[in-house]
């Protein structure tokens, strides 16, 4: 099996401004689950404009904190579809498109790790309580579904577990991605992974007999890909000083 191609990037968000710092720069890959918050975000003030901000609530929680797909669809159709990417894009100042077919297409976003760490440092700036619940609800995800990030982000920035927002995507051996948020007192700083490969037949049939469960599926692509995404995740927050004032 080809061995992951990766894109690192590390973001910072202060009161003098956002930063960006793409370390290794790679071809945009399909979004898979990574982009849930950032849409989630983004749907929030289209639901408080329409009063409907109990029902976005209750489907973004569901989406950025289990990563659930039922709850991503509907929160999709609910604010917009394809106007909802057309929204983050004009927030965040990217060009993002939807790729082929196949997966939903909320998962099918093309992006890059610059492009996430630019939209997450975005959203990290965010004081509304939009911003806010969608932060916390990243610190929510639990430790199964975060290829061991969390802990990585701890140790080398020195915080505690709970002060650490992740949110992970994957799909069918072929995309592992994360990306790690970390408030502090003087800002936010974080890190965007994602990483692309060609699975082989062993891995198919690995991934085909944990179809139905999360945690198995979660577990796969950790072994085809945790570690590359720990180390690089370490490198990228290690680089976030870089970005400080």
């Amino acid at each position: 099996m080809v061995g992951p191609v990766i894109g690192v990037a590390a973001f910072a968000a202060t009161e003098t401004g956002i930063r960006a710092l793409e370390l290794v720069p790679a071809l945009p890959v399909r979004a898979a689950s990574v982009i849930k918050p950032l849409l989630a975000w983004v749907a929030g003030d289209m639901a408080i404009a329409v009063r409907d901000d109990h029902a976005w609530r209750a489907l973004s929680a569901r989406a950025v904190t289990i990563s659930d797909n039922a709850a991503t669809a509907e929160l999709w159709a609910r604010y917009g579809a394809e106007e909802l990417l057309a929204s983050l894009n004009r927030r965040i100042g990217t060009d993002w498109m939807i790729d082929g077919d196949g997966e939903h297409p909320a998962l099918r976003i093309m992006v890059t790790a610059g492009g996430l760490a630019r939209a997450f440092a975005a959203l990290a700036s965010d004081r509304t309580d939009v911003g806010r619940e969608v932060r916390q609800w990243m610190r929510d995800v639990p430790p199964e579904q975060t290829f061991g990030v969390r802990r990585v982000a701890g140790d080398a920035l020195g915080v505690a577990a709970c002060e650490v927002g992740v949110k992970c995507g994957w799909f069918g051996g072929e995309r592992a991605h994360a990306v790690v948020l970390v408030e502090t007192a003087s800002g936010t700083v974080g890190s965007a992974v994602i990483t692309s490969t060609a699975p082989d037949e062993a891995t198919r049939a690995s991934l085909h007999a944990a179809i139905g469960d999360d945690m198995k599926l979660a577990a796969v692509h950790d072994a085809l890909a945790g570690a590359q995404i720990r180390a690089a995740t370490r490198r990228a927050l290690l680089e976030t000083s870089k970005l400080r004032p």
